[in-house]
């Protein structure tokens, strides 16, 4: 365990510019951004995008660095090496997420509208899930190609909501409208009810999210030549 904690601090180390410079960069432009919309939840959900790119520079910063063949000469496992880049996003997605959240509480506060307590820790589970659904698909690609090869895969996550927003609004601009306005009034009605199930599905959800692209990193790294 205490080699997985220290491939950590490395990468901590190592990407350490970039999580500075994402975390000025995420509070200054998603909290501007959100102010002046007026909408709180839009630049929470900002926030988790700009962390899912700037946490990822931590591959650059190792391909840059010739780290591999450090890793090489370390005596840690290629799966401890993993799994150690892996708890480093977790933490990153953790500590975003809480930045995030304070960050729309504040916002709503400034504009004297308090968020709806559902919308709220609605919009949180969903940045979590995201996080760890963006990482999820581009750690094993960065693993397999390399980061200068591979970055600009790190949209495909996004593409993929915005394909799957498009679709939910295929028939028409009003009609699609219309359902999402219902959809959305539906499901928070739903999780008034259960409101214990907001955070139960960004946790687990996430979770899963990890430990299959944990799991497939691994395959795909063990078997990769240093």
């Amino acid at each position: 365990m205490r080699r997985i904690w220290n491939a950590t601090k490395l990468d901590f180390y190592t990407g350490r510019s970039y999580l500075i410079m994402g975390a000025a960069v995420g509070l200054v432009l998603a909290g501007a951004i959100g102010l002046v919309a007026k909408i709180p939840e839009i630049g929470m959900i900002l926030m988790i995008v700009l962390a899912v790119f700037f946490g990822g520079y931590v591959f650059s910063m190792h391909e840059r660095n010739h780290s591999d063949r450090l890793y090489g000469l370390l005596p840690l496992r290629k799966s401890e090496m993993i799994i150690g880049r892996y708890l480093y996003t977790l933490i990153i997605g953790v500590a975003a997420t809480v930045a995030s959240g304070l960050m729309g509480w504040i916002i709503s506060r400034v504009q004297g509208s308090p968020m709806d307590p559902v919308v709220f820790w609605g919009v949180l589970a969903v940045a979590f899930l995201y996080y760890f659904f963006a990482t999820g698909i581009a750690f094993p690609i960065y693993f397999k190609f390399t980061f200068s090869k591979a970055y600009i895969f790190t949209m495909v996550p996004l593409y993929i909501v915005m394909l799957l927003g498009m679709l939910l609004v295929r028939n028409n601009v009003k009609n699609g409208i219309q359902n999402a306005i219902s959809l959305i009034q539906q499901v928070q009605s739903f999780f008034t009810d259960n409101f214990y199930l907001i955070p139960l599905i960004g946790i687990l959800g996430s979770a899963v999210f990890l430990v299959v692209s944990g799991v497939v990193s691994t395959v795909i790294y063990t078997r990769k030549e240093i």
